[in-house]
């Protein structure tokens, strides 16, 4: 294209750019434009009272962790944790435990960190160790998603597969390792660390963004390593000792409720196992509920066509619990959930090339 072309289109291009800021002008006049228009000539991208999220330089992505939002989808409060760096609300835990065992001595540089996963900590514990320069050994057990496995590997760490689906064999494996000189294990099932960010920082994270005069009636949530559940029902019960904690699991395999250990497709919750911090704190469980898998799958892909949220099974078997709970007790006028994980860390098995129904709608 010639220079006299180019210097055309520049012009259009900034005569339509006035034409804009012109319309923006006069739809919101000095007197009654909204906050975030004052001072501006352009849309911005952020349409919020601060749009500036993050002031100044950031120290590293792990800036970036927690903090979330909250909405309010179908009555239901729900915390969208799969906006955390890494795409899960393990990179809250993750980047914890780490510096916790880094000032308690027990991390040194040079160390490996190695920990059994069913994939989201694996993710959130290698972005850690990219950051601050450890080595990282993802133990995992076959049959989860590709993602998952990939996203650990492009953060630079190792990936050993021990069994399949379930985290057993992976975490007796972890902890053998974990035991080794220049190894650390976060043991994330077991860990008060993982509590205690729940309980710490999570938790009063949710009760600052609640509706002012709402307290939570009810939370519910799967059972991954049940340091959330356990955690943050802490913090809810610190402010509210009424608040009813329900835990749920898969309705194909319900461990908790009935031992049953059976395949699913709810990745991160019933892992094989009823794991220690919620043995230890079973007391504090008002109910157990279930969710089949394709339900969870089914709302999963309704929150992406419906809200423009693109989260993982588990956020739609939270939703659809969340949901029956409040049919079940009408009474719980506050109920919380999490939605935990991104859909892209399941494009493969559940946002594939197949047709869909909104697909053969405009067929």
């Amino acid at each position: 294209m010639s220079s006299a072309n180019n210097n055309t289109t520049d012009t259009a291009c900034v005569q339509r750019g006035m034409a804009v800021d012109r319309e923006l002008e006069q739809s919101f006049p000095a007197s009654d434009a909204p906050s975030w228009a004052l001072g501006r000539t352009s849309l911005p991208v952020m349409m919020s009272p601060d749009p500036v999220r993050y002031r100044g330089v950031s120290a590293s992505i792990l800036d970036a962790v927690g903090d979330t939002p909250l909405l309010e989808i179908d009555g239901i409060f729900a915390k969208l944790e799969f906006m955390n760096p890494s795409g899960s609300i393990k990179a809250r835990i993750a980047l914890y435990m780490v510096e916790r065992a880094e000032q308690r001595g027990l991390l040194q540089p040079g160390d490996t960190i190695v920990e059994a996963t069913s994939g989201n900590t694996g993710n959130a514990l290698a972005m850690v160790a990219a950051v601050k320069g450890y080595r990282m050994l993802v133990v995992m057990p076959e049959g989860l998603s590709s993602e998952r496995v990939a996203i650990s590997r492009a953060y630079g760490a190792e990936v050993l597969f021990c069994g399949n689906f379930h985290v057993n064999q992976a975490l007796q494996r972890a902890h053998e390792l974990g035991a080794q000189p220049g190894y650390f294990c976060p043991s994330q099932f077991e860990s008060e660390g993982n509590i205690e960010e729940n309980r710490l920082i999570l938790g009063p994270e949710i009760l600052a963004q609640l509706p002012a005069g709402r307290l939570p009636d009810a939370l519910v949530l799967g059972v991954g390593t049940g340091g959330t559940l356990i955690g943050v029902g802490q913090a809810f019960r610190a402010v509210n000792p009424a608040v009813r904690l329900f835990a749920m699991e898969p309705s194909e395999s319900q461990t908790i409720l009935c031992g049953e250990i059976a395949g699913h497709a709810i990745e991160g919750i019933s892992d094989g196992f009823v794991p220690g911090i919620f043995q230890r704190n079973a007391g504090l469980i008002d109910e157990v509920t279930s969710v089949s898998s394709q339900q969870a799958i089914n709302e999963m892909k309704r929150l992406a066509r419906e809200h423009g949220l693109l989260c993982g099974p588990s956020s739609g078997a939270h939703l659809l619990a969340a949901k029956q709970v409040h049919l079940r007790y009408p009474e719980l006028k506050t109920i919380v959930t999490i939605f935990c994980d991104e859909g892209e860390k399941y494009l493969s098995e559940h946002f594939g090339n197949r047709s869909t129904t909104a697909d053969v709608a405009f067929l």
